[in-house]
């Protein structure tokens, strides 16, 4: 009985840590530019993201303004989050970027750095 007690215990362990694993993979990060300065709108808009559903983690860049949230698209959306900034009287916009011209960027940059060694 103590080994089939133990044994389930184990098997549902490993579940939990795949489902987990699982979710984890499903997360989304989006990039918004805002209008928040201070550390004192840095710290406003993370707390309040904190307690969104949804949200994962959120981090404010003061230089560039940029928020990073990572965030369970099953659970909210960009969107949401957008609304939940402007709630807090802040401006904010996705920051959409293009893969081919990140592509391209990269590939520049490569060929100065092999120009720059020879």
């Amino acid at each position: 009985m103590k080994i089939y007690s133990v044994a389930v215990i184990i098997t549902l362990f490993f579940v939990q840590l795949s489902v987990y694993a699982q979710k984890k993979d499903d997360n989304k990060v989006v990039k918004l530019q805002t209008s928040a300065h201070s550390e004192m709108c840095k710290a406003k808009i993370e707390k309040t993201l904190a307690y969104e559903k949804g949200v994962i983690k959120s981090e404010l860049d003061r230089e560039t303004q940029i928020l990073t949230v990572s965030y369970n698209p099953v659970k909210t959306d960009v969107s949401k989050i957008i609304k939940v900034i402007t709630n807090l009287g802040h401006e904010a916009k996705e920051i959409i970027e293009k893969k081919e011209e990140n592509k391209k960027s990269l590939q520049k940059q490569e060929v100065k750095k092999i120009n720059i060694n020879d």
